[in-house]
């Protein structure tokens, strides 16, 4: 009995030690992102960053370093022979999925108002926050491991993302749409979105098989690399300026459908119904997971739809974000490259 004892002491002792290392496994990778945001964040509350310079970085990171990293990244990717439909249906069903049932359900939630608002609260339900956050934890998380899945899933995210919420927006604000108009008009906002314009490029020039040369290799690395932390500064300091007590229904309805349900889809998808390779399936499950995107703020202003309930989905995913990812972290530790 006293040897029994002293088994199932060591046993929970054991248990409790690996639980603790998983933990701070996770933290290792999540906790320098969080360390940047809130560099940003405490910059912009305390007036080191102002509103403008924010704005600026972004800029920064949406016209030049992101689309330097997203190029490199797509053209040093070996795509593979076979399309990898089970990866795509993963992520992109989920995404299309959520998409719908979010519209359906928020003509009950939220039945009073305008159905371009609800397209907007649906589209912030399913789009990640891909570039900013996504490529960051991931690559820190995973390593050179996750560049492929990754990088085939956001070689045409932009693209799709753009195109479906463009096509919706437009069908719910025009009574009737005119479709010569329409065409052209997308064609020059497309032409507008650099990082679309890159991974597009990028998708081209990976099929020509020419590659890099070492120079343009290294000075799109090096302006890549300022993609990330710069990206991580302006989230903090779109946090500190975003106030959303008075929009929380719709920001908490979004990060419900962004945080929760859009990553478990992907999750069962990906290891269930095509069994993918583990790190295909971290990968993914972790892109999903990510907050809501940025865009759903842009195509707010524009089409002046629920601009409130984005920009507080922003925010509040991104801070409810830090235990929904941690969480999916710890499912995946394993897999985590520690340095």
């Amino acid at each position: 009995m006293r040897e029994y004892g002293l088994t199932w002491l060591a046993k929970s002792q054991s248990h409790q030690a690996q639980r603790g290392q998983t933990m701070f496994t996770s933290l290792g990778v999540i906790a320098p992102v969080i360390a940047i945001i809130a560099t940003g964040f405490l910059a912009a509350l305390f007036g080191l960053f102002s509103a403008q310079q924010v704005a600026t970085m972004n800029r920064i990171v949406f016209l030049i370093a992101a689309p330097a990293l997203l190029f490199r990244n797509v053209v040093l990717t070996q795509f593979p022979e076979l399309i990898p439909w089970g990866l795509f249906i993963s992520y992109y069903g989920a995404m299309f999925v959520c998409l719908a049932l979010s519209l359906v359900i928020s003509l009950v939630v939220f039945a009073k108002r305008r159905q371009a608002e609800r397209v907007i609260i649906a589209f912030g339900s399913c789009f990640s926050n891909t570039v900013m956050l996504g490529i960051p934890i991931i690559l820190t998380a995973f390593g050179a491991a996750a560049s492929l899945p990754l990088f085939l899933i956001l070689a045409f995210h932009g693209l799709l993302v753009f195109s479906v919420g463009t096509f919706l927006l437009e069908l719910s604000t025009r009574p009737q749409i005119d479709w010569r108009r329409l065409g052209p008009e997308f064609v020059r906002s497309m032409a507008s979105q650099q990082i679309i314009i890159a991974l597009l490029a990028g998708v081209v020039w990976n099929f020509t098989g020419i590659g890099l040369t070492p120079v343009v290799d290294q000075f799109l690395a090096l302006l890549g690399q300022a993609a990330i932390p710069l990206a991580l500064l302006a989230v903090g300091g779109l946090l500190a300026r975003t106030p959303f007590r008075a929009s929380l229904s719709g920001a908490a309805y979004m990060s419900v459908f962004k945080l929760v349900l859009m990553p478990i889809m992907v999750f069962a998808s990906a290891r269930y119904l095509f069994d993918l390779p583990p790190i295909w399936v971290a990968s993914v499950t972790l892109l999903s997971a990510m907050p809501t995107g940025v865009f759903t703020s842009v195509f707010a202003n524009r089409y002046q739809a629920a601009e409130q309930e984005a920009s507080s989905a922003i925010a509040l995913s991104s801070v409810a974000g830090i235990v929904t990812i941690s969480a999916w972290l710890i499912i995946f530790q394993d897999l985590i490259v520690t340095p």
